[in-house]
């Protein structure tokens, strides 16, 4: 089996068993919720941790030298910078706690700070999808491709914002030129499940406003868009991969209409 394949079989598997324990621990009455000031509003329970520490064994027991970043424990090394996990237990902490059944486990992995593959599972719906650099994107095994949208006119979008960042100061007076041209936005509350919903067509585009990606809750879902056909960029029009600034993206002709109002 080749690396890239053992990854896969790994990120796979881990996140099977990080989305077994948020599907037990979801809805419990004895989950605590604790405030995080990473930005407003930011919360942690017991499911991520829980989710993380079973992420993390199967990644140890892999036996691949490698380091993690982790949303909850941060920047871990088991023997090697050039393979870097992006972990993210739990996306979607605020509709875990408030028992909304719509989350996910992301996890991703760089090479030499390359996106090679990114896996998201959906425990409730116990949909997986997954993507290889230069294989495709799938869900549940099979090919998914991007919507194929030409105008934001009638279009499905997404919009989500988490700090206001210097090309995109007014997050909400952006979100309200979207309004103006399609009143079919949605802001969903998961960034992995919204990169798959636009993988996979279901929505047609999305703009998620940070100062900067956060690695562990993008890597996985970016290349995941990208490799359903996607175009996908910061809020600059440069590379995702730069984990800086905003997320934009959609088919081809969505971005490229999402940025020409971002540049407004």
């Amino acid at each position: 089996m080749d690396l890239e394949a053992k990854l896969l079989e790994v990120a796979v598997a881990a996140a099977e068993d990080g989305g077994r324990i948020l599907r037990k621990l979801f809805r419990s009455k004895t989950i605590s919720v604790q405030r995080k000031f990473d930005y407003p509003g930011s919360i942690v329970t017991d499911a991520d941790r829980e989710s993380e520490k079973r992420i993390l064994a199967k990644i140890k027991k892999s036996r691949i030298k490698c380091s993690v970043n982790s949303e909850e424990s941060g920047k871990l090394n088991f023997g090697s910078r050039e393979i870097v996990w992006a972990v993210d237990p739990l996306d979607g902490t605020f509709n875990y706690a408030k028992e909304i059944p719509h989350f996910a486990v992301s996890i991703g992995v760089m090479i030499n700070r390359k996106a090679a593959l990114g896996v998201i599972y959906d425990p409730i719906l116990g949909d997986m999808c997954t993507a290889t650099r230069d294989h495709g994107a799938f869900l549940n095994g099979k090919r998914i491709h991007v919507s194929e949208a030409r105008t934001l006119r009638n279009a499905s979008l997404i919009f989500d914002w988490w700090n206001p960042e210097p090309t995109i100061p007014d997050p909400l007076s952006l979100a309200k030129r979207i309004y103006r041209l399609t009143r079919n936005v949605r802001s969903p509350g998961t960034i992995a499940l919204n990169l798959c919903s636009v993988a996979s067509g279901q929505f047609d585009g999305l703009v998620t406003v940070f100062r900067k990606a956060p690695i562990y809750e993008t890597a996985a879902g970016c290349l995941i868009v990208q490799e359903a056909g996607g175009k996908l960029t910061n809020s600059i029009g440069k590379s995702w991969e730069r984990f800086s600034r905003s997320l934009i993206g959609g088919g081809p002709s969505i971005h490229g209409q999402l940025m020409s109002l971002v540049r407004d």
